[in-house]
């Protein structure tokens, strides 16, 4: 194994020792994520892939000012009592629209039903507005839900459709976008800097009907 680990993938030189390594392996520890709920206890060969996907790893709020941090579910519950006059509430499956600025950075969208929370987020780009939709959770929430946006003038639209991926730990700081996003072009914020942009978060499992990957379409 190229002189490392099996279990932890750390250098180990050219000696090893395999009845040390089973010990380990079958070491059970507590998961990282424990002070913020979770109870489950692993062995240190599935740790790693544990603490990734925990959903007990703890959330920044987003919003500037705010140092709250704590598991998701913690989270959605802060926002609905702490921050609720500074979100956009919406439905999955129903089209929303989102009003901002050129230069307004991120939106907190929370879903009414679950509170599942997703980070709107709108940077500058050197031919237009670089916009994408991001669900607040660990990694197992990445690809869960799906998203459309799009945004129109008198003569032109422009349309976008993604699986959603997760943020956890941003911080204060919007995301940066990265992977896919819509692109809008400048002209469409007109004379004032504004614009509404549609959006639709899909709950998972459902997608519109135009989406390429539907087994139904």
């Amino acid at each position: 194994m190229a002189y490392k680990c099996p279990s932890c993938c750390l250098p180990i030189g050219y000696n090893r020792c395999r009845a040390i390594e089973k010990v380990l392996e079958s070491a059970s520890v507590p998961c990282l994520n424990s002070v913020y709920g979770c109870r489950e206890v692993v062995t240190y060969s599935k740790k790693q892939a544990h603490d990734k996907a925990c959903v007990y790893a703890p959330c920044l709020c987003p919003l500037s000012g705010c140092n709250f941090s704590d598991s998701v579910k913690q989270l959605c519950e802060h926002f609905r009592s702490t921050h609720k006059n500074h979100t956009v509430r919406f439905k999955y499956d129903t089209v929303f629209p989102a009003f901002f600025t050129s230069d307004h950075k991120l939106l907190v969208l929370q879903e009414e039903t679950e509170g599942v929370l997703f980070l709107l987020t709108n940077s500058v780009g050197n031919v237009g507005n670089i916009i994408k939709v991001s669900c607040m959770g660990p990694a197992s929430y990445k690809g869960r839900f799906f998203y459309e946006v799009s945004a129109k003038t008198e003569d032109s639209s422009v349309k976008f459709q993604s699986f959603a991926e997760n943020v956890l730990k941003k911080g204060n700081e919007a995301p940066t976008a990265t992977g896919g996003f819509l692109l809008v072009p400048a002209s469409f914020f007109g004379r004032y800097k504004q614009i509404s942009i549609d959006v639709c978060i899909y709950n998972v499992g459902t997608y519109p009907s135009d989406f390429m990957g539907n087994g139904t379409a």
